[in-house]
């Protein structure tokens, strides 16, 4: 009896082997089974949070390329701002701070001339607000300590820093970023008057652009061709450009000092950088720039041809302009001695005490202003809203034209560009020396005579900030 059942259990195995093998394909030893039919049901959705790297959301994230890293375990749901102007999340739109990470504000009201007296008096209480809107860079309480290192609460290299990642690279001090916006300020511009040149049938800036022609030389040799002097008095009917300053300093490169990583600052008024950006200013001044203080007026009513007016002056004054597609505008020119093309901008965003109370919410509220900032960019309901408009009626809400606004927000933030930050404005260097830097050349001054004077006398207000008491 054993020997039979013996042999039918061998049999019956030798039957399953032979099955088996009949249901494997071919050249295929793997088991596993393949998407189909067969394929195991029920298998587990994707893990948003990446495996709680990132905040999960409500109905998922609407654009997969950003998501909010994690902070959890809040020292309190409530943090405290501090600002000079009373801060306002609309209830009605998604906030990330609100609606992802469940926190709620309230806001310490301050002035802006008296913001760093109040901060160190809360600091010195250990009774410090979390956040501190617009505080910029402030290089002595850095040195002093009373400033948290935002890279050690924020990961600079996830995806939704990665669009602005030339800017926070900009940012660093003493290994350290201490300061962050939810988004840079580009808006150095050109405008210029499309019917001039079309009068004139002169080629227009954007042309040069197009080209990659557009430059110092170009913008020198408009200027001088776009001058209209009919009567031969010396006193033009039409400027061919009026230019700040800025258009001849930060498109060679620089600002007149450089915060460097190390923690050191560096002078840039002895550099070759400089003296070319302030010779190619008087040249010019020389040529017959128009002069005046009232440069955006002048400007809209057709007296310049091009000028490098500020955009909120612009919007002000030449919404017939927009409205009628008589304005043109471009970047500023690239300085043909360098290999890049530069372009300025204000970076100074929000900063944390060091012995803030709750730290990883003023680091989730900072991560919510960039993610915020990046979604309305993209929110297709307000896109589709804008492109609907009428000019007249687009220019009337916003001040200009949709196509200016996206000029600004994507060709200055394009991969042509390379930021150069605006840190002499933070450290009261561009305001203490603008009249020796511009002014003393004009009247016949060699610049290097002026810079020789007044690098030191930079060299020690730089020293006094690093190392004040």
């Amino acid at each position: 009896m054993k020997k039979i059942l013996a042999v039918l259990l061998a049999v019956l195995m030798l039957c399953l082997a032979l099955t088996a093998c009949n249901n494997t394909p071919a050249g295929n030893d793997d088991p596993t089974p393949t998407q189909g039919a067969d394929a195991p049901t029920g298998a587990p959705e994707d893990d948003e949070t990446e495996g709680g790297k990132y905040m999960p959301m409500d109905g998922g994230y609407p654009f997969e390329q950003y998501k909010l890293p994690a902070y959890t375990d809040f020292t309190s749901n409530e943090i405290l701002i501090m600002t000079n102007a009373e801060y306002n999340s609309d209830p009605t739109k998604f906030d990330a701070m609100r609606d992802v990470y469940g926190l709620t504000y309230k806001t310490k009201l301050i002035t802006a001339s008296d913001w760093m007296t109040q901060f160190i008096s809360m600091f010195m209480a250990n009774e410090s607000a979390d956040i501190v809107l617009g505080g910029g860079m402030p290089l002595n309480m850095i040195n002093k300590g009373y400033l948290q290192p935002l890279d050690e609460l924020i990961d600079f290299d996830l995806p939704i820093w990665q669009d602005i990642k030339s800017s926070i690279d900009n940012l660093w001090y003493k290994d350290h970023i201490y300061t962050m916006a939810a988004k840079p300020s580009r808006a150095e511009i050109v405008f210029y008057n499309k019917t001039l040149f079309e009068e004139m049938n002169m080629k227009t800036p954007d042309e040069y652009y197009a080209e990659g022609n557009w430059n110092w030389d170009t913008f020198r040799q408009l200027a001088l061709d776009m001058t209209v002097d009919n009567d031969g008095d010396g006193i033009p009917e039409v400027y061919g450009a009026y230019a700040e300053a800025g258009l001849c300093l930060f498109t060679s490169g620089i600002d007149y000092v450089t915060m460097n990583r190390d923690g050191t600052v560096t002078n840039n008024i002895p550099s070759d950088a400089m003296s070319r950006a302030v010779n190619y200013y008087v040249q010019l001044y020389n040529d017959g720039m128009y002069q005046g203080a009232d440069n955006h007026t002048a400007f809209a009513a057709g007296n310049i041809a091009m000028g490098t007016i500020a955009v909120w002056q612009a919007k002000n004054v030449c919404g017939d302009m927009f409205k009628n597609g008589t304005i043109g505008f471009v970047p500023y020119p690239k300085d043909p001695s360098t290999d890049k093309y530069y372009v300025s901008e204000d970076f100074m965003g929000d900063i944390v005490a060091a012995n803030a109370p709750n730290p990883k919410a003023s680091a989730a509220f900072i991560c919510s202003k960039r993610y915020n900032t990046l979604i309305d960019a993209l929110d297709e309901e307000v896109i589709a809203e804008k492109e609907a408009m009428s000019l007249s009626e687009y220019v009337d809400t916003y001040g200009a034209s949709y196509e200016f606004d996206k000029f600004l927000s994507e060709e200055l933030f394009s991969d042509k560009f390379t930021p150069v930050n605006k840190i002499s404005y933070n450290l009261q260097i561009a305001n203490k020396w603008a009249g020796d830097f511009w002014f003393r050349p004009l009247t016949g001054e060699p610049w290097t005579t002026i810079a020789e004077e007044i690098s030191p006398a930079i060299d020690e207000h730089i020293s006094s900030l690093l190392n004040a008491e």
